[in-house]
C-alpha cells in the first residue's frame, strides 16, 4: 500500500520546523543573558550614577520578568527598591521604555496606567540581544530622566 502525505501534513511539518528554529534563536539570546551580563549592565548603570552623584537602585529582569540581579547604592532611598524592580518589569512586559507610558500620560492618555504592569515613569528599558528581547533594566533613585540616562548608559 502506498502512503501519500496530504498537503496539510506538509504545512504542519513546516510550522513545526519554523517553531523549532524560532525557539533555538530565542534560546541563543536567552543563554547569552545570564547573571554575569546582568551584573555588567548594573555596573555600567552604577558607574554612570556615581559619576553624576546619584544614589540609585538597579533591577535587571529576564524575558520572563523574573528578577536576575538587584543592587542598591548606599544612601538610595528605600522606595527606589520596588520602583526599580517595577520599572524593569514594565519595560519587559511591554518590550518598550517606560518613558513611552510617561509620555502617553503627559499627552492626556491617563487610562494607560490602569493596565497591569504599566509604570508611567522613566527609567525602565528593554534589553535586546542579537535582535531578540532578552529582559529589561529598571533604575530608580534619581530624577526620572536621570534614571533613564543610567539605564541607557548600561545598554550602551
Amino acid at each position: 500500500m502506498k502512503t501519500i502525505m496530504k498537503p496539510w501534513t506538509y504545512c504542519l511539518a513546516a510550522a513545526g520546523l519554523l517553531c523549532l528554529s524560532a525557539g533555538l534563536f530565542a534560546a541563543g539570546a536567552a543563554q547569552a543573558f545570564d547573571l554575569a551580563l546582568a551584573k555588567k549592565l548594573a555596573a555600567k548603570a552604577g558607574e554612570h550614577a556615581v559619576k553624576n552623584g546619584w544614589k540609585i537602585s538597579i533591577a535587571v529582569v529576564n524575558s520572563e520578568g523574573n528578577l536576575v540581579y538587584f543592587e542598591r547604592a548606599d544612601g538610595a532611598f528605600p522606595g527606589s527598591i520596588e520602583a526599580a524592580i517595577e520599572k524593569a518589569k514594565s519595560a519587559n512586559a511591554y518590550r518598550r521604555p517606560t518613558k513611552v507610558f510617561s509620555d502617553s500620560v503627559k499627552q492626556g492618555n491617563t487610562g494607560i496606567v490602569t493596565l497591569k504592569n504599566v509604570v508611567a515613569v522613566e527609567g525602565g528599558l528593554p534589553i535586546v540581544l542579537e535582535g531578540l528581547h532578552a529582559g529589561a533594566i529598571g533604575i530608580s533613585g534619581a530624577r526620572a530622566a536621570e534614571d533613564e540616562a543610567c539605564a541607557q548608559a548600561a545598554l550602551n
